[in-house]
């Protein structure tokens, strides 16, 4: 895998999920094209993750009765981008911020299983069972 830089993954959040223009330019007070494109970008991926992808996109998806199921894949492959970057400043808060949040209150978390790619799945997958939660029907991959 390829080295994201920190810097870099804002850019690529909007490439691969245009959606979050709103919730960008939001958090940056500024246009979302023009945020994730300056040089002097200030970069706090727990924040990012947390206002951009978590709270506005990915869960509500995740509770919907009808997720857009290509909307979650590239919520997940954005996820799986970070998670195995080699950068840890991206795959910390990939974990803490996306990962644990599968782990909400009225999170059905199994209906992003089969978005996962695999260091995702796996990644959860150990969470879960280190957190005791009953996994039911999930064998490894």
């Amino acid at each position: 895998m390829s080295k994201i830089r920190t810097e870099d993954a804002p850019a690529l959040l909007l490439d691969m999920i245009p959606e979050a223009a709103e919730y960008i330019a939001e958090l940056y007070e500024i246009p979302a094209a023009e945020a994730v494109r300056t040089d002097h970008l200030s970069v706090d991926m727990f924040d990012v993750l947390t206002a951009v992808l978590v709270e506005p996109i990915l869960i509500p998806q995740l509770r919907s009765n009808s997720p857009d199921a290509e909307l979650l894949q590239r919520c997940f492959d954005y996820t799986e981008r970070l998670l195995t970057s080699q950068n840890s400043a991206l795959s910390e808060p990939i974990y803490f911020q996306v990962i644990e949040a599968l782990l909400g209150e009225d999170v059905p978390f199994q209906k992003a299983f089969p978005y996962m790619r695999k260091a995702t799945w796996e990644r959860t997958v150990l969470m879960l069972k280190n957190y005791e939660v009953s996994v039911p029907g999930v064998t490894d991959r």
